[in-house]
């Protein structure tokens, strides 16, 4: 997964710079944009909106405040892309081919996001396997050529700011603002339906709260997502990764959460998906599903992945013939898909259509039950 970026409205955002000199290679592997230093420490402006405001935050540099208090399911962003590259394995030259096509007030624009460059080359594997060949092998080295480099390039920029989308990736310079956590409170979700990434509460924000957003896996242990986030260019000190030497602290419990949640992922993944049916024929199943949705509430993810548990409980359910907690599980993952993606995001339509099916059928049998009995 990659991290979050801006969007809507390029032409209004108030991030909008004069144009900058056009692109050039350089040596390393990578692209800059010519006089890009006079743009690195400028400060970043959010777009006009009622939520959120940026401010500085000390060693992250900026992040995204609540103005006001935020509900949960509230949309807070929506934001058009920047710059699109289709190929999920992405090379130089397919960022460089799309950055070429941009105004030079959008160049100047994306130069204007975190770079995660200049990173310390010791702390990175020392050579490429000699199995991996052709464009997979130059991916590797550009990418690290990238992250290692002295300067701030189209790799390291883009590397350290896209997010899925479509199987692809795409920056999005107004989401590339917000923070990460491993206990974040907002969510992030592109939305083929209006064409733009999407950023919802996941949690109550109180006023002057930072927003954050996941960019890893929030599953895996404290030291899969260090290594995930490397990437990035930092260490996170959010309170999932603090220090559990304590067993009553929060990071202790999350972390025992978090190892259990890892179990019953693996316990449950040939049982979930195309293979629900023979989770409702297997004893269990159902109870660990439930366990998973505990633990997931416990850590205030309401997630997809979250939504996606409850709607196999549902399924799992439904198939067995206990209607009433096949109703109740289906409405909760299509709450929750609801307060993560909004109301116009198209796989709603979907969850919808599981509680309504299953709405149906209970007022079937009902209906056959006060036949049976008479009148």
């Amino acid at each position: 997964m990659a991290s979050p970026r801006d969007g809507e409205n390029h032409s209004s955002s108030g991030e909008r710079l004069a144009a900058s000199n056009a692109a050039e290679e350089q040596a390393n592997g990578s692209a800059k944009v010519e006089g890009v230093k006079k743009h690195e420490n400028i400060v970043p402006k959010a777009p006009e909106n009622e939520y959120y405001e940026i401010r500085a935050v000390n060693s992250k540099g900026y992040g995204c405040f609540a103005l006001k208090p935020i509900k949960i399911g509230t949309r807070i962003l929506a934001d058009s892309p920047l710059l699109i590259v289709r190929e999920a394995e992405y090379l130089l030259v397919d960022i460089q081919a799309e950055f070429d096509k941009l105004s030079a007030t959008d160049q100047a624009l994306y130069y204007t996001l975190h770079s995660a460059h200049n990173q310390d080359p010791n702390n990175w594997p020392k050579g490429i396997h000699p199995t991996v060949l052709g464009r997979e092998r130059q991916r590797i080295q550009e990418q690290h050529n990238a992250r290692t480099g002295k300067d701030a390039n189209l790799i390291s920029i883009f590397q350290t700011n896209c997010m899925e989308k479509d199987g692809g990736a795409a920056v999005f310079p107004n989401a590339a603002r917000f923070n990460h956590s491993c206990n974040p409170n907002a969510c992030f979700a592109w939305n083929s339906a209006i064409q733009k990434e999407t950023i919802h509460a996941i949690q109550d924000i109180a006023e002057g709260e930072q927003i954050t957003l996941a960019y890893c896996d929030t599953t895996h242990d404290k030291a899969t997502r260090l290594w995930e986030l490397k990437h990035y260019g930092f260490v996170c000190d959010c309170r999932a990764c603090a220090d559990g030497s304590d067993p009553t602290s929060f990071a202790a419990k999350s972390a025992a959460r978090r190892y259990r949640m890892m179990e019953l992922q693996q316990e449950t993944r040939m049982f979930r998906g195309k293979f629900l049916e023979v989770g409702a024929q297997t004893e269990g199943v159902v109870a660990k599903l439930l366990e998973f949705a505990k633990l997931m509430n416990e850590e205030g993810d309401r997630t997809f992945r979250t939504a996606t548990v409850y709607l196999d409980i549902a399924l799992v359910c439904e198939h067995k013939g206990d209607l009433k907690f096949a109703k109740g599980a289906a409405q909760k993952a299509l709450q929750i898909i609801m307060d993560c993606a909004g109301p116009d995001f198209p796989e709603i339509k979907d969850y919808a259509g599981v509680v309504k099916r299953i709405k149906d059928k209970i007022q079937v049998k009902e209906k056959e039950g006060k036949e049976a009995n008479g009148p």
